[in-house]
């Protein structure tokens, strides 16, 4: 009996284990999706804490051009970035946003892993709260108009060639990265299709207007049509699909 009871338990303990493992994993799953919120939830839930602390890790020129009321601006990329969170009370309830996700989602994941329990991210950026017209704190740097304009746009697309709008960023790493396949793929497909590369932080309102809310975010258009929408880092071969595109 006692030798029976040494199997039962030997064979049963690594498909339990598995199981263990499985539910954790979910768990942790859950719990970082609801630290996630959309624009709307994350304008609630600030309304609804108490001494809410907001955070603005974008950079300084980017906070001038508006920001969420009561926002302190914490650069993601400046060097003192970790020696301002590390000053912080962990206990309070901390709200995070960048332009689009990237930056509030690692500076996060930094104060998660110091100490901080209570730290909500705004999932889209600003673009995500500015695209559900929520409002903004007044800017401090003068308004600027876009460089591309909506009228130059729409004749920008208008083309008997492939386009391919690049929506980008200076700050954005993947955007970076892809620089010089966009240039090879421009060389490849010279003739046949046009790339065109929009920078999101000098054509604000065309951003808005075209709903941009991730970045790197590409538009294929042929004949002037939209044929389709492409997020984050593409590689070669997805370049070389979407840009034969057929008319």
């Amino acid at each position: 009996m006692s030798f029976l009871k040494y199997f039962i338990s030997k064979e049963t303990m690594k498909p339990l284990f598995l199981l263990s493992l499985i539910v954790v994993v979910l768990s942790c799953h859950g719990q970082n999706a609801t630290f996630q919120l959309s624009a709307n939830d994350f304008q609630k839930k600030i309304a609804s804490t108490s001494n809410p602390i907001i955070i603005d890790v974008r950079t300084p020129g980017e906070v001038a051009g508006g920001a969420l009321e009561n926002a302190q601006n914490i650069d993601y990329k400046d060097a003192t970035f970790e020696q301002h969170i590390q000053q912080l009370q962990r206990e309070s309830t901390y709200f995070v946003y960048c332009l689009s996700g990237g930056r509030s989602s690692a500076a996060a994941d930094y104060m998660r892993k110091n100490g901080f329990q209570n730290v909500y991210e705004l999932k889209g950026g600003i673009l995500a709260w500015q695209n559900n017209n929520l409002p903004l704190a007044s800017a401090t740097a003068v308004s600027k108009e876009d460089v591309i304009s909506a009228e130059a746009y729409k004749k920008l697309i208008h083309s008997d060639k492939i386009v391919l709008v690049d929506f980008y960023a200076p700050w954005c790493g993947p955007c970076k990265k892809m620089e010089p396949l966009l240039a090879e793929m421009s060389t490849q497909f010279k003739g046949k299709a046009t790339i065109v590369r929009i920078d999101i932080d000098q054509n604000k309102s065309l951003a808005k207007q075209l709903r941009i809310d991730e970045i790197p975010f590409f538009k294929l258009y042929v004949n002037g049509e939209e044929k389709g929408n492409y997020i984050g880092e593409l590689d070669k071969a997805t370049f070389e699909r979407i840009l034969n595109t057929k008319n």
